[in-house]
């Protein structure tokens, strides 16, 4: 299993992002995982930062938990 991360720099089309990862403190296993945007044009235009939220990998493909198996079940 691989997580791709994001970064808060700007390059073309990419937005800023950022990942949580979110681990069971007994086993290390990954819980969840969030990826958060910034609004570029929204901090251009009113000198306010936002980040959003835009997805949560179990949320997003209706994954029971994040385990290996899990993975590998919706891969197929």
């Amino acid at each position: 299993m691989n997580f791709i991360v994001g970064s808060v720099t700007t390059f073309s089309w990419k937005e800023p992002n950022f990942n949580v990862i979110y681990l069971d403190p007994e086993t290390m296993l990954p819980l969840d995982y969030e990826n958060y945007v910034f609004d570029l044009d929204h901090a251009n235009e009113f000198d306010e930062p936002i980040w959003n939220r835009k997805f949560e990998q179990r949320e997003y493909f209706d994954m029971e938990d994040l385990s290996p198996e899990s993975h590998f079940n919706l891969s197929k």
